[in-house]
């Protein structure tokens, strides 16, 4: 799926995205512009890559990440230290519209990388940096990688595993991912600035900066309340998970006045309960201290398998959500239909990798197979010849 802009004569133009950069932010950012119908060219080293290709877990001998992020680009493999490498950037940044480069700011101005230099061979660049820390401060020229900005930001769960330090085992990191949403959001509203007369734009994101905005309730609650957020745990009876007579888990959020009725009645709780609660201030009711409907509840929700409950809370309307694994989610009925994953050819292999969750247009008016099936992340280097004649070089 592409949703490409119009040139002034109707036919569609494709914004064209030169990435320098390496590892996972800069991939995240560019695999979305590629989604949404721009031209992706990585410029590669020609041994590792952009660090993703050889990362583990490996699926059939290829990078997760680099399966997942770079789908759909094109790989151009240059060592910066080549003979080549000036009059290949030079040409490369004259062609593009997008310029993305992963570094901290000192290193990005050494190798000549930063704004100013790409700026001058292009004076209608939109130029994205994503560092580790940010433009400015002490932090600035701190290298990064991973977990590095969400440990700085307090976001990590630490478990002591043979007297020693790790993060928690079911942690993942965040920054890094959401640093790569932020450039894109970034992106194109500075190409929106640039077609508008504005000249090279340039846009900054960082991990760190973004595993901070990541805990927007804590960290707001925490330095203006001096307390954390509520946690789901706590909120009450009316926003919160219950077995099933099969022993799965089901979260049900009666928490609005329309569904706790329902709820009630489907339940068979006792009529006065129906009720009981302040929906005054906010519209909602969380059941926060109600021991005794918590327990009535799970014992009412032990009656019935799952798949009974989730018949029986869909006809009423009541948000409900089963927990499931996240195998079982991406095999649902609701993810075929969103093309929540999609079919990658790996040489005589087909492998499912998840789609970006955007849609532009009607979905229901959309041929499914442009979304079910989407481009292999290229072989280092598989398109140097190629581009190089694209922009007027020896390929």
């Amino acid at each position: 799926m592409s949703d490409r802009p119009q040139s002034a004569k109707g036919a569609p133009t494709q914004l064209k995205v030169l990435d320098v950069s390496t590892h996972w932010s800069g991939s995240m950012a560019s695999r979305h512009l590629a989604h949404l119908g721009a031209d992706v060219v990585k410029l590669e080293n020609p041994k590792i890559g952009d660090g993703n290709r050889a990362l583990a877990p490996l699926i059939a001998n290829e990078g997760m990440s680099h399966l997942v992020l770079n789908a759909g680009k094109r790989s151009v493999a240059i060592d910066r230290r080549s003979d080549q490498w000036d009059d290949v950037l030079r040409r490369a940044v004259e062609w593009a519209d997008i310029f993305i480069v992963g570094s901290q700011p000192g290193i990005a101005k050494r190798r000549s990388l930063d704004f100013e230099a790409i700026a001058a061979l292009n004076p209608r660049i939109v130029y994205c940096n994503i560092s580790g820390y940010g433009e400015l401060g002490p932090w600035a020229d701190y290298p990064l990688h991973g977990l590095n900005g969400d440990a700085a930001a307090g976001l990590v769960d630490v478990a002591i595993a043979d007297g020693l330090p790790q993060a928690a085992e079911t942690y993942r990191s965040v920054g890094t991912s959401l640093a790569g949403l932020h450039a894109a959001l970034g992106i194109l509203e500075a190409v929106r600035r640039r077609d508008q007369g504005g000249g090279a734009q340039r846009v900054s994101a960082s991990v760190w900066e973004s595993s901070m905005f990541w805990q927007w309730r804590d960290v707001t609650t925490r330095l203006n309340d001096g307390v954390s957020a509520p946690a789901y745990a706590d909120l009450g009876s009316r926003y919160a998970m219950y077995q099933t007579a099969d022993d799965r888990v089901i979260l049900v959020c009666p928490i609005e006045r329309k569904f706790w009725e329902p709820f009630c009645d489907l339940l068979d709780l006792p009529t006065d309960w129906k009720v009981a609660g302040d929906w005054s201030a906010s519209g909602m009711d969380w059941g926060k201290g109600r021991i005794d409907e918590r327990r009535l509840i799970a014992e009412r929700m032990r009656s019935k398998p799952m798949s009974e409950w989730i018949a029986a809370f869909d006809g009423a309307g009541i948000p409900f959500s089963p927990l499931y694994a996240v195998e079982e989610a991406a095999r649902t009925p609701q993810a075929g239909m969103l093309s929540v994953m999609a079919r990658m050819r790996l040489g005589d292999r087909t492998i499912s990798v998840p789609n970006v969750p955007i849609h532009i247009g009607d979905l229901a008016g959309q041929d499914p197979r442009g979304r079910d099936e989407i481009g292999a992340a290229p072989r280092l280097g598989e398109h140097t010849a190629e581009f190089l004649r694209e922009i007027g070089l020896p390929g």
